[in-house]
């Protein structure tokens, strides 16, 4: 087809790939948290979905239920990272303009 430059959509697609690449480099440096509950087991994730941290309240530790403390834990996880895919899906299609990008959103 005449007139068009694919040199010129390779550019812009290298370009858009090295936007979002950063933008996981600094996604990495971010927190979001999950919750379970009501606030006794919290987990801080970064936004490449990698738990930093695990705080539980002692008021959800009782020695003859463990099972619900395992319970909470396994929920409050599961939150932090379905929280922190959001927030990645969010960031990334405001770079890439919502479009999805195999490999990379």
């Amino acid at each position: 087809m005449p007139g068009i430059d694919l040199n010129y959509f390779i550019r812009q697609a290298n370009k858009l790939t090295e936007k979002i690449e950063q933008r996981k480099k600094e996604l990495a440096e971010e927190t979001v948290e999950g919750k379970s509950g009501e606030g006794l087991v919290t987990v801080q994730a970064t936004g490449t979905q990698e738990i930093r941290s695990i705080k539980i309240d002692p008021k959800a530790i009782d020695p003859a239920d463990p099972a619900m403390l395992e319970d909470l834990v396994v929920a409050a996880v599961n939150a932090a990272l379905a929280n922190s895919r959001e927030h990645m899906q969010k960031e990334i299609a405001k770079i890439s303009g919502g479009i999805k990008i195999p490999g990379l959103t």
